[in-house]
C-alpha cells in the first residue's frame, strides 16, 4: 500500500514505451500492406493485445485519479481500493513489459501473399453468356476428371481465352478443387526467368537467388510434383510453343496426379504437341450476346436517340462478335455525339480505324502478332489473298488453289494435286491459329472481319499493295490508278464499264464480281496489265476483249457464272495459261482455240444448263497432253452425234496424266467405255455420276469441289454394278450413292443385286475382288436407296480401320432389310455423325449381335453421332434388340449417344417413352426433337419418375420441338418439378393433328418457357386453350390458382402465335392468369369457330400487338378478341 504511487507511475512509464513500440510496428504493417503483403498472424495478435492492455491500463489510471479526487475534498481514501489498484497495476506492468519485449523481437511483420485465389476481374463481363456457360461447364468437368492432366483453351486473339481461364480458376477455388493456383503469362517470346519467377512467387518458392535456368527449373519441377499432399492447378496463359513446359520446369503430363495444367493459346497445334487431352474452342459471341455486351460498354440506354441506337447496332455487327473489339469500340464511343458514331461506322466498314481509340493498339496488334508468328511466307501470302474477298464472304478452297497456282505462291509444288495438298495444309494451319474460320463443310473458309481488316492494313504497308472494294461501287475507284497495286478485287451490282487507260504494270491478280449485269470493256482494257497472272471475272455478261491476248504471263483464267460471247475468241494466244474455268457459265460458241493451250493443266467445262448447247469439238483434248484436271460437266450424246462418243473416249484415253476427273451422263455404256480407258488407280479426285439428264443438269453445280464421289441413280442397265471399273471406283470412293429404279429393271439385274448382298463382307469381295483390312477407311458417306432384297448393310466382321471415317449413313426403301450391321461393325464407326433410316418395313434393329454372341455384353457408344432420323419402320423394335420376355425394349437399349443434337422419330412400330430414351442416350445436348405418327404416346414428357436434376437437365438445351399426329396425346408435360425450368431454351414449338390434346401448356411448363419465340398449333380437334389446369393426383407439384387470385405468366420473347383449324379452341386460358407477352407482334387465328374472346383486357399485356390475322391476307383489330 505504501508503494501505491510508484506502482501507478511505473505502469504509466511502461505503457508510454509500449505505445512507442506500437507506433513503429504499425508503420511496418502499413508499409507491408502497401506492398500487398500478408501480415503475419502473431503480429496482428500482438497489436490486438496491445489495444486491450492499453484499455485496461487506462481504467486503472482513471480509478487512481478518482481516488485522488476523494482526498482533495477531505474524504479519506478507501485503503482497500488503493491496495487493489496497486495490485492490478503491478500485474498489468508485467504484461506490458512482456508485450514490449515481444515487439522488439519483430524483424518482419509480413510475408508474401499466398496464391489462395487468383484476383479476378472480368474485363468483358461476358462470362454469363450462353456461348460461354457450356464451355465453362465442360472445362470444369475436365478438371475434375482424374485421367486428364492437361487442358487447352484455344481461340483467336481477343476472343476471351484469358478471361475464361480466370473464371475457371476462380470457380475451381470456390469449389476447393485445388490447393494452389500458380499463374504465368508466357507470350510469343517467352522470358523463361520471368515465367519461373511468376510461378515460384505464387507457390511461395524462393528462387530469385538462383541464376541458372536449369537449376531453377529443377527446383520448380520438385515443387510442382514433389508434395503429393497438395493439388495444384498451373495456368499458363498465351502459350505459343510446346517446348516451353520443359524449359520452365513443369513435370511431364501424368507424372504427378496432383498437378493439372490449364493452357490458353491461339495455336491449337501447340496444345496438341503438349499432349493436351482436352482442347476447348472459345468462339465469337452470337449476335444477341454481342449487342448486350456492346450496349453495356457504350452505355447505350433505352432513352438514347433512335439514330444513335441504329448506328450502334451496325457498329456492333462490324465487330462480328469479337469480345475485345466490342469492348474497345464500345468504350471508345461511349457518350460520343452522333457524328462520331457515323464516322466510326464508316471507318470500320472501310478498314480504317486510326480514329477509334484503342482499337489499333488493343485489338489489331493482337491479330498482327498472330500473322507475324506464321512460320512461312506462303501462309502469310495465302492469308493476305483471302483478304481480297468481301467481308463475311465464304471462300472456296478450290479458288485458293487456282489462285495460288497462277500466282506461283509455292515454289516447291510442280503439279496441281500437290498444290491442293499444300493449300489444304496451310488452311488447316491457319484454322488452328484461328486466323481462318471454317464451316461444317470443310471446303469453305472465311476471315473474321477484324482479321480481314488487319490483313488489308498489312498489305497496304507492305510490298503487296492490295485494292479491295466491295461496298457501293458504281464505277472504277477514283484513286485506283496506282501503279503499285499487285492485286485488285472489286464487287459491284452497278459497275457496268471498265474504263480505258487503266495502267497497272505490276498487277498480278484481278478479280471482278458483278451482279449478272453486262460489263462493257474497251478492246485495249488489258493493254497495260502485262504482268497479270490471275484473272477472275465472275457473274457477268461480257464479250472477252481482244486485248486479253496481250496477257502473255496469264496462268489462271476463271470465267465463272458468266454469259460469254466467245465467237471471236483469242484465248488460244495465252500460251502460258494453265488453269481455265467456265464453271456455271453459258457460252454461245465453244472456243475451239482452247486446243492451242498446250500448257493447260486444268480445264473446267461444267457449263450452266441453258438453251445454248456446246458439244465438245473433235480434237480439243488431243492437244492438251499436260491436263491433270478435266471437268466435262454433263455430257449429252444426241442421236445424231453418236460418233462424238467415240472420239471423246479416244481423246480421254490420251490424257495419261489425269488425277482429277468429272463427268455426269445418262448413257451407261458410254460411261463404262470411258472408265475402261481411264487409269482409275491414278485418280486422286473424281465425281462420276450416272443419272438422267434432267437430274444431271439440275445438280451439276452442286459439287464445285469434290473428293471421291460415285453416284449411280435410276440404274436399269443390267449387271452395271458388277463391272470391274465400277468395282474399282467403289473401292476408292469416299462418297457412295446408289439409288435404284426398280421399275423396268430386268430380272437378271435383280438377281445380281440380290446376290451382291450390298456392302457385306462377301458382297465387297465380289464388288472389289478382295477384302483388305482398312479397305473402306476412306468412305465418308453412304446413301443407298431401293435395293429390294437386301437383308444386311454390312454382314460379318469388318475389322478396323474399315469404316473408321464414315460420317453420314442414309438408308431408304429396303423392304427386306432386318438389321443394318453387327456389333463388331458398329464399334468401328467412331466418327459417324448422321444416321437416317426410312421406309424399311421389315427392319427390327440397327445393330445386331455378332454370330458368336448369345447376349449383349457391353454398352455401345457412338461418340460423334449428332443426328438420328428413324421414319416409317413399322416392325422396328430397338436400336439393339434384346429378347426379354414380357418387357418392352427401350428404343435405344444399351446405346449411349453423348453428343446427340437432333432426334426425329416418325411412324415406328414400337412404344416410345421419350424421357426413358433420353435417359438411356445420356446426351445433354439435344436441341431438336420431332415426334410424329406414334400411336401409343399419351404423355410426351412425364417427370413423375425422374430421379435427379441431371435427368431434368436433359431437356435444358432443347430449342426446337415438333409434335405431329399423336392421336392419344393428352399432355405435353406431366408432374414438372416445382422451380425447375426444363425448357428454358425452347424457342420453337409446332403441334399438329393431336386430337386428344385439350390444352398446350400446364401452368408449371408455361413458367419455364423464357426463350419461346414461335408457337404453331394446327388441326388439333380437342384443344380448347393454351394454358390449362392439369389434372394430376395429390402428389403434383403444380401451382393451383385459387379463385379470386391472379397468377402472372410471362412469355418474354414470344413473337409469333399461330392458331389454325382448331374446332374447339375458345380462349388463351380458362384460369385466372395474367398473360404478359411483351414481344408478341403477330397473332393469327384462322378457322377457329369457337373463339369469340381470347381473354379480358386486364389479363393480357401485349403492347406490340394491335391486330389479329384471320388468314394470310386479312386482319382485324385486336380489340375484337378482348373482353372486359
Amino acid at each position: 500500500m505504501f508503494c501505491y504511487d510508484s506502482k501507478i507511475e511505473t505502469l504509466r512509464d511502461k505503457v508510454k514505451y509500449l505505445e512507442i513500440e506500437e507506433t513503429e510496428v504499425r508503420e511496418l504493417v502499413r508499409q507491408a500492406k502497401n506492398n500487398v503483403l500478408d501480415i503475419k498472424s502473431y503480429v496482428e495478435e500482438w497489436l490486438q493485445n496491445v489495444d486491450e492492455i492499453k484499455k485496461a491500463a487506462d481504467k486503472i489510471f482513471q480509478d487512481a485519479k478518482n481516488s485522488e479526487m476523494q482526498c482533495l475534498f477531505f474524504i479519506c481514501p478507501n485503503l482497500k481500493t488503493r491496495f487493489s489498484l496497486g495490485k492490478d497495476a503491478t500485474e498489468k506492468t508485467a504484461e506490458v513489459a512482456k508485450l514490449l519485449d515481444e515487439g522488439k523481437l519483430f524483424q518482419n511483420v509480413a510475408e508474401p501473399r499466398q496464391p489462395v485465389q487468383i484476383p479476378y476481374r472480368n474485363p468483358g463481363d461476358f462470362g454469363a453468356f450462353e456461348t460461354r456457360i457450356s464451355i465453362k461447364k465442360d472445362i470444369m468437368d475436365a478438371l475434375k476428371d482424374k485421367d486428364i492432366s492437361i487442358i487447352g483453351i484455344c481461340g483467336m486473339g481477343g476472343v476471351g481465352k484469358t478471361t475464361m481461364a480466370k473464371e475457371i480458376a476462380n470457380e475451381a477455388k470456390v469449389d476447393k478443387l485445388f490447393d494452389e493456383f500458380p499463374w504465368a503469362d508466357v507470350s510469343h517470346e517467352p522470358d523463361v526467368t520471368k515465367i519461373q519467377d511468376q510461378i515460384a512467387e505464387k507457390l511461395g518458392l524462393k528462387i530469385k537467388d538462383y541464376t541458372d535456368k536449369d537449376e531453377r527449373a529443377e527446383l520448380l519441377r520438385k515443387r510442382l510434383g514433389g508434395d503429393r499432399s497438395k493439388s495444384i492447378l498451373l495456368i499458363l496463359d498465351d502459350v505459343w510453343e510446346d517446348t516451353v513446359l520443359e524449359t520452365i520446369g513443369v513435370p511431364s503430363a501424368g507424372d504427378d496426379k496432383g498437378l493439372k495444367i490449364l493452357l490458353t493459346s491461339r495455336e491449337k497445334d501447340a496444345c496438341k504437341r503438349m499432349k493436351a487431352q482436352k482442347i476447348f474452342d472459345v468462339n465469337i459471341l452470337n449476335e444477341k450476346e454481342s449487342w448486350e455486351l456492346f450496349k453495356e460498354k457504350a452505355e447505350i440506354s433505352d432513352d438514347v436517340t433512335n439514330v444513335i441506337k441504329g448506328i450502334a447496332e451496325e457498329v456492333t455487327r462490324e465487330c462480328r462478335g469479337l469480345p475485345l473489339a466490342l469492348v474497345t469500340v464500345g468504350r471508345a464511343l461511349s457518350k460520343k455525339p452522333e457524328p462520331t458514331w457515323k464516322n466510326a461506322l464508316e471507318e470500320l466498314r472501310n478498314s480504317r480505324v486510326a480514329n477509334i481509340k484503342g482499337l489499333q493498339k488493343l485489338v489489331y496488334s493482337r491479330i498482327k502478332l498472330s500473322y507475324d508468328y506464321l512460320e512461312s511466307e506462303e501462309a502469310k501470302s495465302l492469308l493476305l489473298l483471302c483478304s481480297l474477298y468481301p467481308e463475311d464472304r465464304w471462300i472456296h478452297i478450290e479458288d485458293l488453289v487456282r489462285y495460288a497456282w497462277g500466282l506461283e505462291l509455292f515454289k516447291d509444288t510442280t503439279t496441281l494435286i500437290t498444290t491442293i495438298y499444300k493449300v489444304n495444309s496451310i488452311v488447316d494451319n491457319l484454322k488452328s491459329c484461328y486466323l481462318l474460320l471454317s464451316k461444317k463443310n470443310e471446303e469453305w473458309v472465311k476471315l473474321h472481319d477484324v482479321v480481314r481488316d488487319v490483313c488489308l492494313q498489312i498489305a497496304s504497308k507492305d510490298k503487296h499493295a492490295y485494292m479491295s472494294k466491295h461496298i457501293g461501287l458504281k464505277e472504277w475507284p477514283k484513286h485506283g490508278n496506282d501503279e503499285s497495286y499487285s492485286a485488285i478485287s472489286l464487287t459491284s451490282n452497278e459497275l457496268n464499264q471498265l474504263p480505258s487507260g487503266l495502267e497497272y504494270p505490276n498487277l498480278k491478280f484481278l478479280k471482278v464480281y458483278c451482279d449478272e449485269q453486262s460489263l462493257n470493256m474497251s478492246k485495249e482494257v488489258f493493254a497495260n496489265m502485262k504482268e497479270l497472272r490471275v484473272l477472275d471475272f465472275s457473274n457477268m455478261r461480257i464479250q472477252i476483249p481482244s486485248s486479253i491476248q496481250l496477257l502473255t504471263n496469264l496462268r489462271t483464267l476463271c470465267l465463272d457464272q458468266c454469259t460469254l460471247n466467245t465467237e471471236n475468241s483469242t484465248i488460244g494466244n495465252l500460251k502460258k495459261l494453265e488453269v481455265l474455268s467456265f464453271w456455271a457459265s453459258a457460252l454461245d460458241h465453244f472456243p475451239e482455240d482452247i486446243a492451242e493451250l498446250s500448257n493447260l493443266r486444268s480445264l473446267d467445262l461444267r457449263f450452266k444448263h441453258s438453251s445454248s448447247y456446246c458439244p465438245l469439238p473433235h480434237g480439243i483434248l488431243l492437244q492438251l497432253k499436260k491436263l491433270e484436271e478435266l471437268y466435262l460437266g454433263v455430257v449429252e450424246i444426241r442421236d445424231e452425234e453418236l460418233e462424238q462418243r467415240g472420239y471423246i473416249i479416244k481423246e480421254i484415253s490420251s490424257l495419261t496424266g489425269l488425277n482429277t476427273f468429272q463427268i455426269s451422263t445418262h448413257d451407261p455404256q458410254f460411261l463404262l467405255q470411258i472408265l475402261q480407258v481411264l487409269c482409275i488407280e491414278k485418280l486422286e479426285r473424281f465425281h462420276i455420276e450416272l443419272t438422267d439428264l434432267e437430274y444431271a443438269h439440275e445438280n451439276i453445280l452442286k459439287y464445285y469441289y469434290f473428293g471421291r464421289r460415285l453416284h449411280i441413280r435410276g440404274i436399269t442397265y443390267e449387271s452395271m454394278l458388277s463391272q470391274p471399273a465400277i468395282d474399282s471406283l467403289m473401292r476408292k470412293t469416299g462418297h457412295l450413292s446408289i439409288e435404284m429404279n426398280m421399275n423396268g429393271l430386268e430380272d437378271h439385274s435383280q438377281q445380281v443385286m440380290e446376290r451382291k448382298n450390298m456392302l457385306d463382307e462377301y458382297g465387297f469381295e465380289y464388288l472389289n475382288g478382295y477384302h483388305l483390312i482398312g479397305a473402306f477407311d476412306g468412305l465418308h458417306e453412304i446413301n443407298l436407296n431401293g435395293i429390294p432384297k437386301m437383308k444386311h448393310l454390312f454382314k460379318g466382321v469388318i475389322k478396323p480401320p474399315s469404316l473408321y471415317n464414315l460420317t453420314f449413313l442414309t438408308i431408304k426403301g429396303y423392304p427386306s432389310l432386318k438389321s443394318l450391321f453387327s456389333e463388331s461393325v458398329a464399334l468401328g464407326m467412331v466418327y459417324l455423325q448422321s444416321l437416317h433410316i426410312s421406309d424399311c418395313k421389315m427392319l427390327e434393329e440397327i445393330v445386331s449381335m455378332d454370330m458368336e454372341q448369345n447376349e449383349i455384353t457391353q454398352m455401345l457408344q457412338f461418340p460423334k453421332l449428332q443426328e438420328i432420323t428413324l421414319e416409317h419402320l413399322r416392325n422396328f423394335k430397338s436400336f439393339r434388340c434384346v429378347s426379354t420376355v414380357g418387357m418392352l425394349n427401350p428404343l435405344c437399349k444399351q446405346v449411349t449417344l453423348p453428343n446427340l443434337e437432333l432426334l426425329n422419330i416418325n411412324r415406328l412400330g414400337c412404344t416410345v417413352t421419350i424421357l426413358d430414351e433420353l435417359r438411356q442416350i445420356g446426351s445433354q445436348k439435344l436441341r431438336r426433337l420431332r415426334m410424329a405418327n406414334l400411336d401409343d404416346v399419351s404423355i410426351l414428357f412425364d417427370f413423375e419418375y425422374t430421379k435427379d436434376d441431371a435427368e431434368i437437365r436433359m431437356l435444358g438445351q432443347l430449342t426446337w420441338l415438333v409434335v405431329r399426329s399423336l392421336p392419344k396425346l393428352e399432355h405435353i408435360t406431366r408432374m414438372v418439378p416445382k422451380g425447375i425450368c426444363s425448357f428454358k431454351n425452347l424457342t420453337r414449338l409446332r403441334v399438329k393433328e393431336c386430337d386428344n390434346l385439350r390444352y398446350l401448356f400446364s401452368h408449371s411448363m408455361a413458367n419455364s418457357l423464357a426463350a419461346l419465340e414461335y408457337v404453331l398449333i394446327s388441326e388439333c380437334k380437342a384443344i380448347e386453350e393454351i394454358i390449362g389446369r392439369q389434372e394430376e393426383d395429390k402428389t403434383s407439384n403444380n401451382e393451383i390458382v385459387e379463385e379470386g387470385t391472379t397468377s402472372r405468366i410471362v412469355f418474354p420473347k414470344l413473337r409469333c402465335l399461330r392458331l389454325l383449324h382448331l374446332d374447339r379452341f375458345r380462349l388463351l386460358s380458362s384460369q385466372n392468369h395474367e398473360l404478359v407477352l411483351p414481344s408478341l407482334d403477330y397473332l393469327r387465328i384462322e378457322n377457329c369457330p369457337a373463339t369469340t374472346k381470347l381473354c379480358s383486357r386486364r389479363l393480357l399485356s401485349a403492347p406490340k400487338l394491335d391486330k389479329v390475322w384471320i388468314n394470310r391476307e386479312q386482319s382485324i383489330d385486336i380489340s375484337n378478341f378482348l373482353g372486359f
